[in-house]
């Protein structure tokens, strides 16, 4: 069970912490990298099946709706019950079995179990969970550490069309997914540099404890009970009633005449013994609370965890309202884009070589581009809304423009123009999250999110290749995915009206609040 990470004494913004941002990024690189040259894998397996658009979309769709149902309780339940580094663990070995049975695949629906289902849960012990790591492990400098984490999936995205263009001419199809399955693994490895914030506090506690902190002494005749430490001394007298604040055990009776119990009262040796184990017990991990109210505390935050995990009062608030909006569209042409320039250039003729370095540029692009937003969002210039606002209008822009593209020089436009602004995004949107609601309901609000996005983008995924097999013709998909660009950056560009809106509602439940009180 994941510890509170703000009583932990892991480093911020230093140290460890650049640790974590080097073995989550290299993840991504590995991980969402894979996912990135899904347009790769979209031509080969039309090729390979011979399948239709609109049943090979299916299994990005099946992909992104599983990712996104699994989210939602991986980022709350699951990180109560298991570490970030154990759920990485876990997507690192699902990711590596989807690939090894796809292997074995004979025909088309095989992959969508594969590579849809298998492959999204693993994407969702990743994603959302090394995202929540890097926020506790950053604060001044998170902007910079979560585009750096999203960007790495970019360069993931560079390395790896090369290496699976070369795997498929020297492989065939299900040599590469066996080879990939391999690659993947290795992410079980990576997993090993994520240490949880709580190692942190546990080294501190063993260091604070290499010497005992009290002794028992003899309980002698007049019933004084010494405390020793090292360099003080204080004697407790048992005429002292004991109270829940001092501490003392609740096994003491209560007695009207406690200053005479020396007198009536014959002290058992399992008293003093529960009242040293009390003091004992303040030097554990475990004693976070007041020593007297401790058990009944812990229980109480047990259940106000528990009642956050569920809470779903955070779509009250205009902001994640507006923005869950702006993701679930936003989403479809920003992530499908990636895929279907592939089968776009290919329709207007362009060879396998030439596809390749269209992604390899894309993805380029994509790296440089989620850079420069956290560089841009870092140095305070531009709100992080505003730098997404910007970016989905130029994408959905840059899509709507396809009747425009036919060489494989316009692709080269069509593929830097895309790949600089489409991941804004992803990059910026954990920084966002934590504006609107806060850190504390990072994982709530983060897996609501993902799980609207699923529902969109397994939609839109099938649609999108319906359109092609209807209309023979990509066109109408790239119109329809720069629609919903363009009408998700118009909507975030009235962010300040909306924040307005809900700063208006907090205050007003404040004051409610403070007049309820005071009556």
């Amino acid at each position: 069970m994941t510890s509170n990470p703000t009583s932990s004494n892991h480093p911020v913004d230093k140290g460890w912490a650049w640790v974590i941002l080097a073995g989550s990024s290299l993840i991504f690189m590995i991980y969402v990298g894979t996912i990135k040259t899904s347009g790769l894998f979209f031509v080969a397996f039309q090729d390979y099946y011979k399948s239709e658009a609109s049943t090979t979309s299916i299994i990005p769709g099946v992909l992104q709706i599983v990712y996104s149902i699994a989210s939602l309780p991986i980022l709350t339940f699951g990180l109560h019950h298991l570490s970030v580094r154990q759920m990485i663990i876990v997507g690192g070995f699902l990711g590596s079995i989807a690939y090894f049975l796809g292997f074995f695949a004979d025909r088309i629906e095989i992959l969508i179990v594969t590579h849809g289902v298998i492959y999204g849960i693993g994407f969702a012990t990743i994603h959302g969970p090394a995202a929540y790591l890097i926020g506790i492990y950053f604060n001044r400098r998170r902007e910079l550490a979560n585009s750096v984490l999203v960007a790495s999936s970019g360069f993931g995205g560079l390395v790896v069309p090369p290496l699976f263009r070369y795997l498929l001419d020297v492989y065939g199809l299900r040599g590469t997914m066996l080879i990939f399955s391999g690659v993947i693994f290795n992410v079980v490895a990576l997993a090993g540099l994520l240490k949880p914030p709580s190692l942190f506090q546990l080294f501190s506690n063993s260091n604070s404890k290499s010497k005992p902190e009290y002794s028992i002494v003899q309980i002698q005749d007049n019933h004084e009970y010494s405390q020793v430490s090292t360099g003080k001394k204080r004697s407790i007298s048992l005429s002292e009633r004991p109270t829940p604040g001092n501490g003392v055990s609740s096994s003491f009776e209560k007695d009207e005449t406690w200053g005479s119990l020396p007198h009536r009262l014959d002290i058992k040796t399992h008293h003093i013994s529960r009242f040293s184990q009390s003091f004992r017990s303040l030097g554990s991990t475990d004693a976070v609370y007041s020593l007297s109210q401790s058990q009944l505390n812990e229980s109480q935050a047990q259940k106000d965890v528990k009642n956050k995990i569920i809470d779903i009062s955070l779509l009250k608030k205009p902001l994640l309202q507006m923005y869950l909006f702006v993701y679930l569209f936003g989403s479809i042409g920003s992530a499908y884009g990636h895929i279907y320039i592939s089968p776009f250039a290919r329709d207007h003729g362009m060879t396998t070589t030439e596809v390749s370095i269209l992604v390899s540029v894309t993805n380029m692009c994509d790296f440089i581009g989620r850079g420069l937003c956290g560089v841009i969002a870092n140095q305070r210039i531009v709100k992080n809304s505003t730098i997404v606002a910007i970016s989905q209008l130029v994408t959905g822009a840059t899509l709507a423009l396809c009747p425009f593209y036919g060489s494989f020089w316009s692709f080269i436009v069509l593929a830097v123009m895309f790949g600089l602004f489409a991941g804004a995004i992803f990059s910026m949107t954990p920084s966002i999250v934590v504006d609107f609601v806060g850190i504390e309901n990072f994982r709530t609000a983060f897996g609501i999110l993902i799980l609207g996005q699923g529902i969109t983008m397994g939609t839109g995924a099938p649609l999108l290749g319906y359109l092609r097999d209807v209309s023979l013709s990509y066109m109408p998909s790239f119109y329809f995915m720069g629609a919903c660009l363009i009408l998700s950056g118009l909507t975030l560009l009235v962010e300040p009206c909306v924040r307005k809106r809900q700063d208006k509602m907090e205050s007003q439940a404040r004051l409610s609040e403070e007049v309820a009180l005071s009556t």
